[in-house]
């Protein structure tokens, strides 16, 4: 990779929250990744199929914020996911819920 870019390439994740509900799946569908960015982008599996894998990725997550934004549960499943995926506290919200950030007292 080149060294001299300073602006990092996003990951290659589509919005995942953790659930606590069990779900048993009988079947595995296998192409529905690949019909969600069909849908998506109105290009065929074929033309789905020969797209650049950060073109894929990329579409697929913008498919699912945006099928996922359509529905109030889907927002906070959007949600979700965005604070499962946080590595940094957000440290002004926690300020202002725990009474400033004051040390010692």
């Amino acid at each position: 990779m080149d060294q001299g870019r300073s602006r990092q390439r996003p990951k290659l994740r589509t919005p995942c929250a953790p659930s606590d509900e069990e779900r048993r799946e009988f079947f595995v569908n296998n192409s529905s990744d690949v019909k969600v960015v069909s849908d998506y982008t109105a290009l065929s599996f074929r033309e789905v199929g020969e797209l650049e894998l950060f073109d894929y990725y990329g579409y697929l997550h913008d498919a699912v914020v945006w099928n996922c934004s359509r529905t109030e549960a889907g927002r906070d499943y959007l949600e979700s996911a965005y604070n499962h995926s946080r590595t940094e506290p957000d440290r002004s919200a926690l300020r202002a819920k725990l009474g400033g950030g004051k040390r010692g007292g």
